[in-house]
Parts: C-alpha cells; sequence; structure tokens
C-alpha cells in the first residue's frame, strides 16, 4: 500500500474495517508521509494582480496548475509542514490548514485576547508534530515598541482549541522574531530571532540569533550563530529556509557596482549549531535585488527577483553549470512567491470526532 497513491488509498479506506485501520494506524501514516511524489517535486504560490495561482513544479521547472477550492488571492501562505500547508487570511482573522493532496482543508479562527494587544509585530508559526501527526500553529504577540513580555498561544488541530504558553517556556522578553520565515527541522520550528543592544555612544546595533518552537514540549529556545555568519560583508536582513533536514540561512550585500546573494546551510543538534558551511555565493547585477525562496529538486537556488523600476518579479534558477539565472518564466506581485516542498500525506480531519485521523 506504500507504493499507491493518495487517491488509490482513499478509495480503499472504504472496503473494510480492517483495510480501514491498516490505512489509518499511524505507523503507516509516519512512513507513507515521507514519500515523495515522483511526479511533483514543488508547489508553488504567487499572485498576479487580482489572482491568486498555485501550480505544481516538476523536475524539469514546467509549472501546471493545481485545481483547487481555495481563492488564494486571499490567502497568504507562511509555512509547510510534511506536505500539509498554512495561510494566514485577511487580516490575520483566520488561518487555514491544507492538505494538498487530499484537496481538504481546515479553518481556525484566530483568536483575540482583551490584556494582549495585537500588534504588527503578531506572527504565526506552523508544524506537524513529529510523532503524533498532529498539525499545530501558534501565534506569537509581543510590543512592537521597545521590550515588553511574550504572549503565546498553541492551537493542535486534535483538540481544536488554543491554549496559553507558561512565560518560563518563552525566550527573552529583549528578542524579537524576523518574519521572514521560518523552517520546521527535527521536530521543531526555527526563526531568525534579534536582540537590541546599545554601546557607550547610545548607538543602538542588534545581534542575531535562533529562535526555535519543539513540537513536542512547547517549550521555545535561543541558539547563537556561528560568529562568521554575523560579521563581515554579510549583514542582515536574513532570510531562513530550509533544503531537506538543514537550515538555510540566505541574504545579499552590495559589492561596488553588484551585489553578491548568500546561503549559509545550518546542522542543529541538542540546541547548538553543530556544524555549518557556505552553501553559495553568487554575483549579480547591482540594479536587480534577489530573495532566495526555496531549491529545485537538484538543489539549485530558486529565487524572487525585483529589477529596478519594474512593478512585477519574476522567478529565476540559479544554473551552476552555466554560472548563470535562468527565468522560469512566471511574474508575480512583490513578495507573493512562496515554494513548498510537495509530499504526499494522508493527513485528514473526521470531521465526526473533530479529531486527526492518523
Amino acid at each position: 500500500m506504500n507504493r499507491l497513491p493518495v487517491k488509490s488509498l482513499l478509495q480503499f479506506h472504504t472496503v473494510s474495517k480492517s483495510w480501514k485501520y491498516s490505512i489509518d494506524c499511524s505507523d503507516f501514516i509516519c512512513k507513507y508521509g515521507f514519500r515523495e511524489s515522483n511526479n511533483c517535486c514543488l508547489y508553488l504560490t504567487f499572485k498576479q494582480n487580482f489572482e491568486g495561482v498555485i501550480c505544481s513544479v516538476d523536475d524539469n521547472l514546467a509549472l501546471s496548475p493545481v485545481v483547487s477550492n481555495l481563492k488564494f488571492f486571499n490567502l497568504t501562505p507562511f509555512a509547510t509542514s510534511e506536505g500539509v500547508w498554512c495561510f494566514s487570511y485577511g487580516e490575520n482573522s483566520m488561518l487555514l490548514i491544507w492538505n494538498p493532496s487530499l484537496k481538504k482543508f481546515v479553518r481556525i479562527l484566530v483568536p483575540n485576547y482583551l490584556l494582549e494587544a495585537d500588534s504588527p509585530k503578531m506572527l504565526f508559526g506552523f508544524g506537524v508534530h513529529p510523532v503524533t501527526l498532529d498539525p499545530t500553529l501558534l501565534k506569537i504577540n509581543y510590543p512592537y515598541y521597545g521590550q515588553g513580555p511574550w504572549y503565546v498561544s498553541v492551537f493542535t488541530l486534535s483538540s481544536r482549541t488554543w491554549y496559553k504558553v507558561d512565560s518560563y517556556c518563552l525566550p527573552r522578553e529583549s528578542i524579537r522574531i524576523k518574519r521572514s520565515g521560518q523552517a520546521v527541522v527535527g521536530g521543531k520550528i526555527f526563526w531568525v530571532g534579534s536582540e537590541k543592544f546599545y554601546n557607550d555612544d547610545g548607538i543602538s546595533y542588534k545581534i542575531y540569533m535562533l529562535v526555535s518552537f519543539d513540537l513536542i514540549t512547547h517549550q521555545f529556545q535561543v541558539i547563537d550563530m556561528p560568529e562568521e555568519m554575523l560579521v563581515g560583508e554579510f549583514l542582515p536582513p536574513y532570510f531562513i529556509s530550509q533544503l531537506e533536514d538543514s537550515i538555510i540561512i540566505s541574504g545579499s550585500f552590495n559589492f561596488g557596482n553588484f551585489r553578491i546573494i548568500y546561503a549559509w546551510e545550518l546542522e542543529v543538534d541538542d540546541g547548538e549549531v553543530s556544524s555549518y558551511r557556505q552553501l553559495f555565493t553568487i554575483p549579480y547585477p547591482a540594479e536587480h535585488e534577489l530573495k532566495l525562496i526555496g531549491f529545485s529538486k537538484d538543489k539549485q537556488p530558486i529565487v524572487e527577483a525585483a529589477i529596478f523600476q519594474q512593478w512585477h518579479q519574476s522567478l529565476q534558477v540559479f544554473n551552476p553549470s552555466i554560472q548563470s539565472f535562468q527565468n522560469v518564466g512566471v511574474e508575480a506581485n512583490h513578495g507573493s512567491f512562496f515554494i513548498g516542498q510537495y509530499k504526499e500525506s494522508l493527513l485528514l480531519v473526521n470531521e465526526q470526532s473533530r479529531a486527526v485521523i492518523l
């Protein structure tokens, strides 16, 4: 059964109780969840004027529209985990969990608390529990200016409820998380964080680090970045993504009449960066701006490219054999490109029991 596509398994799911039990078994789900589709490597979403689009991207970087009953222009994707996507809706009033394999989604209302005024610094996190496969959401709030207490709420799809995380599980109040993406590696969600300090002259500066949230213990942890990534020409802003089970930190810097986009690959174990290496440095014309948003199946960097005085952004892939970027052939609104690794997943919701079927 592990070799069958999701559509066939859903049909066999209704044959008998024994077949249903075998398919719903958590061991089977876990093993099947790591099975990548042979026909599709990536899913790509973007917005063109008043239309939201989602496409599958094959090994040759050809795009094919994906049929869905979702209206993607109203949705902003911010994370994927184990083949499941998560979007924010409108003015962050609702979140939506979507399984593209099953063409099913679940809406979750975002709670408001009288003593926790929402601010522009509010952000969300999403990941799938590595053992129970329970989709988990985070809502993170803290004051817009200066230091102040963190307010974090967690939602699990199996419970269908939000609960507040105790203060002893939270990072220092002076730390802020950058809304520049997230990575889900080893059962933890990772973000880039920063902390502001002042020197003797009263001039402020920031130190950057990784901030993680454990999907099992629901505790945060602060992880120092290697000094090599924090000094020299490699200056913020930092963006975070992932390549298989590694964390990728990327950015760009000016170098005279051209810029350089760079990326570091990090491995994290027991709350420390256990290894790191510079993945690439690629020069490009200074009038452009590049942002790393993912990798092809062959691990080629995929970037969102902005050209000076042009409204739309283009999707480009770096080909190392010719040392040049190639246009994929799609243009979109600024900052709307989002790439997620495609994995066939059996995670779905039983509406009667309101629990995740494992």
